[in-house]
């Protein structure tokens, strides 16, 4: 009796699999973290960034959550409250249609604003925001994401009820991309990113998940899947 001998899985092909599989995970979320209550209670909301414009920082952008008048964005808006220092950023918080994204974050831009929330309506779906119009998206300069209709009333809420609560803007990451960093602090921004107010807050803690939605879970699955396969190929 002859036995063959299986092909013996080799690390460069386990390496290619786990390639294939991490090609597909990327942290293309964001988050938006309110503390509020004057006893740091604090409460986050999903959040899609936009794909033009800046992309959130790192290490967060921290300010005050203003809607937007007119609601939509469409034509110049109330500029923010006057502030005493420079370290005061502040975020619109936009009502979607009636105009294209990007000219909705550049009313908000022209107004004075640090970056840009527009929110669904009729609707708790999240839009990732294109611009098809290369001369109004090379114009905008601070970072914009986009939430469902229900997380807008809460922050609505929240705000009217507590005027002392802040926002706080960071990407989303999963944990391959952050099991090495526990805290992140709020630095002074880079040349580039002059738009921003120069601004220096305590550590925040990185929001970091195992995965952070079923569609890394059965990523992860699948990766086990290979994983014992290539085993088997090569130990049995």
């Amino acid at each position: 009796m002859t036995y063959t001998r299986m092909p013996v899985a080799t690390p460069s092909l386990i390496h290619v699999v786990l390639v294939i599989t991490l090609s597909h995970i990327s942290p293309n979320d964001a988050l938006i973290r309110v503390v509020y209550n004057h006893n740091g209670i604090s409460q986050d909301f999903e959040a899609l960034p936009s794909h033009f414009g800046p992309q959130l920082y790192r290490e967060g952008l921290l300010g005050y959550l203003v809607e937007a008048k007119p609601a939509n964005a469409c034509h110049p808006i109330r500029a923010p409250p006057p502030s005493n220092g420079s370290s005061v950023a502040f975020v619109a918080l936009i009502q979607r249609y009636d105009c294209s994204f990007t000219a909705k974050v550049l009313q908000a831009q022209k107004a004075g604003y640090h970056a840009a929330i527009i929110h669904n309506v009729n609707s708790q779906a999240l839009v990732t925001m294109l611009s098809e119009n290369e001369d109004a998206k090379g114009q905008v300069g601070i970072p914009s994401v986009f939430i469902g209709e229900s997380a807008s009333t809460q922050l609505k809420r929240i705000f009217h009820y507590d005027p002392t609560a802040y926002i706080i803007l960071i990407p989303d990451c999963h944990w391959l991309s952050c099991w090495d960093s526990r805290h992140t602090c709020q630095t002074y921004p880079q040349k580039a990113r002059q738009v921003l107010p120069k601004q220096t807050f305590p550590c925040l803690p990185s929001q970091c998940h195992l995965f952070s939605s079923v569609h890394y879970l059965l990523l992860g699955l699948t990766l086990m899947i290979w994983m014992v396969a290539l085993y088997v190929l090569c130990c049995l």
